[in-house]
C-alpha cells in the first residue's frame, strides 16, 4: 500500500502533466486546422471554375443548359492550350469571352431558343462540393459565369483550370497538398493523440 505522503505529490504531478499535455494537444490541433484552411484557400486561389445557369428548371431549359455546356467545353481545349497556371487561364478566358458568348448564342439559336446570354468572369462564393472523382472546399473562387435567359434555373458548374472537366485526366495542381485535398489522401495524423492517450493511461495507473 502506498503511503499518503507519497500519493499526494504523484497525483499533483499527474494533474500538472495532464494540463500541460492538454495545452500541447490544443496547439497541435489548432496548427492542423490552420494548415488545412491554408491548403483550402490555396485551392480556391489556384482554381478557375465554370458556372452555367439555366433560364429555368423546365426540362427544355435544363436541356438547353447542357447543350450550351457541351458547346462551351468543346471550345476550351483550344482556348486554354497555352495556360500554364490559373492566371494564364483567366487571361485566356477573358480574351475569349465574346467567342464563348457567340458559341452559347449559336447553340441556343440552333435549338430554336431566343434566350439571351451573358458571359462574365467574377469572384463568387461556392459551397464545398463533391464531384465524385474530386472534391473542392468551400470558398471564394474565380468563375466564368454564363447566364442563359433569366438565369433562374438550376446551375451546372465544374473546373476549367486545372482542366478537370474537359477530359484531361492528368490535370492537377502544382502543390502536392492541394492535390491531396482535392483528389483524396489528405489526412490529419493523430499519432500524437494516440501517444497522449497512452501517457494518460500510464499516469492513471500510477496514481490509482
Amino acid at each position: 500500500m502506498k503511503h499518503p505522503a507519497f500519493h499526494l505529490p504523484v497525483r499533483r504531478a499527474a494533474v500538472e502533466i495532464g494540463v500541460a499535455l492538454g495545452l500541447v494537444l490544443t496547439v497541435v490541433l489548432t496548427a492542423m486546422l490552420w494548415h488545412r484552411q491554408q491548403v483550402s484557400a490555396a485551392v480556391c486561389a489556384d482554381t478557375l471554375r465554370l458556372h452555367i445557369l439555366a433560364n429555368s428548371d423546365t426540362i427544355e431549359d435544363q436541356l438547353l443548359k447542357l447543350k450550351v455546356r457541351d458547346a462551351v467545353l468543346a471550345e476550351m481545349p483550344d482556348i486554354l492550350s497555352g495556360a500554364t497556371d490559373k492566371a494564364d487561364a483567366v487571361a485566356a478566358v477573358r480574351t475569349a469571352q465574346r467567342r464563348l458568348q457567340k458559341t452559347a448564342e449559336d447553340t441556343l439559336r440552333r435549338e430554336g431558343s431566343a434566350q439571351t446570354v451573358a458571359v462574365r468572369l467574377e469572384q463568387a462564393e461556392f459551397a464545398a462540393r463533391d464531384y465524385g472523382s474530386f472534391r473542392l472546399p468551400g470558398g471564394t473562387y474565380t468563375a466564368l459565369r454564363i447566364e442563359l435567359g433569366k438565369a433562374e434555373g438550376h446551375n451546372w458548374f465544374c473546373v476549367l483550370y486545372p482542366e478537370l472537366c474537359i477530359g484531361s485526366s492528368g490535370a492537377q495542381y502544382e502543390d502536392d497538398a492541394e492535390n491531396a485535398l482535392v483528389f483524396g489522401g489528405y489526412e490529419i495524423r493523430f499519432a500524437l493523440l494516440d501517444g497522449a492517450k497512452k501517457l494518460a493511461d500510464t499516469i492513471s495507473n500510477a496514481v490509482s
